[in-house]
């Protein structure tokens, strides 16, 4: 075991010493802070930047729609008078669309709006021309747009409905969200909530694939340069696999720690603090350990078996394809943290910590048993690991030429 210590603390002090890890570990969070939590401010901010005047060139065939998109263009600058519209009435036999399109690209209308006859009762589409492609802008047209025409509608009507009173009794209800948990009130901070799962799922998945990336990597250095027979000469194989599995466990503890020192800090300055809190990143301690040790000792096999990091690419290709099952379906389990698919994919040993990190952010109040089981299971799964990785490990570390397929692993697995 001294020995084995004496491995695993080279390959820790290998590790932290240099600038890469310095800045991962402050840097990292840093990013994903700045993602979840600064977002919304920086929107903000450019809301309130003042933006010159955008004309939109109007041609109304149906000859009732203008008037009342003028009144909804007024009340939108009225509430944003820092990115205000202007209306430009094209009469509709000089409108043609492709002229306008042209005057759009060329900067003389900001849009074009195109209301058909027809448009009031639906029976053919309205058209909106723009060169810009953001979101929020085309949403604001498509409102004012059909707001005006429902107004239309109301004038239209037999009797004629007086729309201000159906808007009056229409309006909508303030609603006040707290965290149940702490009590804090929640309101404007949706984007946030949804993100905070991804950021922790994020920061765990870097730790340990990131950091275990140098695990295999180093390995294959070794291996290159014949230093890994020196260290043989005095350890033995699998001492030398443990020590360097430890050595990089080490590492990822302390990166996780940082991380979580650094997001609760600023989770708590930054008004967040019902969404860091000390339940979710104790779980995330619980599932990152033994999942990173999982990932570890499957890379270390890989490692030992392989002499270049082409051929670790290709060995490891199964293990790649599924580590993008969370980043793919965080969205899902996020949202759906109790379906089927979510519980059927936290039995699954490489990405079970990630995928219950997800679902106990989402839900606080999963069945302790879920629980209990994942950790079990993975922990089962990191001791069948490690036992599997030792032996393809002892045979692997000292072959060179043509690295082995994956039935050429089993073998090995099997009959040393």
């Amino acid at each position: 075991m001294n020995k084995v210590f004496v491995v695993g603390f080279r390959e820790f002090w290998e590790t932290v010493k240099t600038r890469t890890f310095f800045f991962s570990v402050v840097l990292m969070p840093m990013l994903i802070m700045a993602l979840v939590y600064g977002t919304q401010r920086i929107a903000r901010l450019g809301e309130n930047e003042q933006l010159p005047t955008r004309t939109l060139a109007v041609v109304d065939a149906a000859g009732s729609v203008l008037a009342p998109l003028a009144h909804r263009v007024e009340s939108f600058n009225s509430a944003s008078p820092n990115r205000p519209y202007a209306i430009k009435p094209i009469a509709p036999a000089e409108a043609d669309e492709k002229k306008l399109a042209q005057q759009v690209s060329a900067g003389e209308y900001f849009a074009f709006i195109l209301i058909p006859t027809d448009a009031v009762d639906g029976a053919a589409p309205c058209t909106v021309g723009r060169r810009d492609s953001s979101l929020d802008v085309g949403r604001q047209l498509q409102d004012m747009l059909n707001q005006a025409i429902v107004a239309v509608r109301f004038e239209g009507s037999d009797p004629p409905i007086d729309q201000t009173q159906v808007e009056m009794l229409q309006r909508r209800v303030p609603v006040r969200t707290i965290d149940v948990q702490s009590g804090n009130e929640t309101t404007g901070d949706e984007f946030a909530r949804t993100m905070t799962p991804f950021a922790f799922m994020f920061l765990m998945f870097m730790g340990a694939f990131g950091i275990s990336q140098g695990l295999l990597t180093g390995l294959i250095e070794e291996k290159s340069s014949r230093i890994v027979e020196m260290l043989l000469s005095a350890v033995s194989p699998l001492q030398l696999m443990a020590g360097k599995i430890i050595g990089m466990a080490s590492v990822g503890l302390v990166t996780l720690a940082v991380w979580a020192v650094v997001g609760y800090w600023g989770a708590q300055r930054g008004g967040a603090a019902h969404l860091v809190t000390i339940f979710r990143l104790s779980y995330a301690g619980m599932y990152f350990f033994p999942g990173f040790l999982l990932v570890a000792a499957m890379l270390a096999a890989i490692g030992a078996a392989c002499n270049t990091l082409k051929d670790a690419q290709s060995l490891g290709f199964p293990i790649n394809i599924m580590t993008i099952v969370p980043m793919v379906m965080w969205i899902h389990i996020t949202q759906n943290p109790n379906s089927t698919l979510s519980l059927v994919l936290s039995f699954i040993p490489p990405i079970t910590p990630f995928i219950m990190i997800l679902r106990i952010c989402a839900d606080p109040n999963l069945p302790l048993w879920q629980i209990v089981a994942t950790l079990v299971l993975l922990w089962l799964s990191v001791f069948a690991a490690v036992w599997a990785a030792a032996r393809v490990f002892r045979i692997g570390v000292l072959m060179y030429g043509k690295p082995p397929s994956l039935l050429e692993l089993l073998k090995w697995i099997r009959q040393s």
